[in-house]
């Protein structure tokens, strides 16, 4: 495999984990664990590393994505008992190592990191919600024990056991990152200020125990990329999807991208492995969801507990 994707430690959790993903955890990690990595000048790279990962696993392992998709369902957020489960929109595990890193060094609290599958695809929150919360969106959920959180002021929450609360951020940010020229350097600010109300929220919440998560991380076509297209594949994706899903219908460019292992279908949608794309040169908008890729796919599972304070 490509030089600096892993190290010896990384290679033997491929080999020997029994779970291939805990694994694929241990890469990711060996990308954005670094201190930098979502700064202006990593970034680019980190994610070209990201990208050329999961090529190269993917022609090694063939079942990678099926295994993948076999193990959706189930949440860890879905049987949370007690606490408050913290879900932020977007919030990827490129962001999750660096907040287990900097949230243990900067307070007095106890943090580790592991990951979960999403709850099922296509990865786009409004699906995922539907299956946790039977609310077509996050804002319109209506239950005593869930608050939701569309700016970075934080309300007064539930105080139940277990509560929840959906943030929009990061991906309210990361959004607005799309339009106009793009600034590889908004990205930090994004994760400065999702950082800064993760903490708010640790501090308002009565608990002590905090499982912080996400419907599902995205997509960064951010700089040069090993996925390459003949000019028919290109033809196809680009004439049949202008995200990373599109709603199945009868058409001779579905079945050759599906027969070339390009998208796949999952019930009444179909869905991009991976990290080709179609839009032009040039094009502003670089992160995106709704697909089946492995930064998308396998959500941060961040396990905070803070003094008997609720973190004050």
């Amino acid at each position: 495999m490509t030089d600096g994707l892993y190290g010896q430690s990384e290679f033997d959790a491929l080999l020997t984990e029994e779970n291939i993903f805990d694994g694929v955890f241990e890469c990711l990690r060996r990308i954005w664990g670094t201190e930098n990595a979502l700064g202006e000048r990593e970034l680019g790279g980190a994610e070209y590393r990201t990208r050329l990962l999961e090529r190269e696993l993917a022609k090694l392992y063939p079942p990678l994505y099926d295994e993948l998709a076999d193990q959706m369902g189930n949440h860890p957020i879905t049987s949370l008992e007690d606490g408050c489960g913290v879900i932020m929109d977007a919030l990827s595990l490129r962001e999750g190592f660096r907040l287990e890193r900097e949230l243990a060094d900067e307070h007095d609290w106890n943090v580790s990191l592991g990951w979960a599958p999403i709850e099922r695809l296509p990865s786009e929150t409004q699906f995922i919600c539907r299956e946790w919360f039977n609310a077509q969106s996050p804002s319109t959920v209506n239950r005593d024990d869930y608050r939701y959180i569309g700016d970075l002021d934080v309300p007064q929450l539930p105080g139940t056991s277990p509560e929840y609360v959906w943030t929009r951020h990061p991906d309210n940010r990361l959004e607005a990152a799309l339009k106009g020229n793009y600034s590889t350097e908004e990205v930090e600010n994004i994760y400065e200020d999702a950082k800064g109300l993760l903490e708010d929220i640790v501090h308002e919440s009565v608990h002590t125990k905090f499982l912080v998560t996400s419907d599902h991380g995205y997509v960064n076509h951010l700089g040069a990329s090993p996925y390459t297209l003949s000019d028919e594949l290109k033809k196809s994706l680009k004439g049949k999807f202008s995200g990373r899903l599109a709603e199945v219908s009868n058409s001779q460019a579905f079945q050759i991208l599906e027969q070339a292992n390009i998208i796949e279908r999952v019930s009444d949608h179909y869905v991009v492995r991976g990290h080709y794309k179609w839009t032009k040169p040039g094009d502003t908008k670089k992160i995106m969801h709704g697909g089946f890729s492995l930064p998308e796919c396998m959500t941060p599972l961040l396990y905070v507990e803070t003094n008997a304070t609720g973190g004050n």
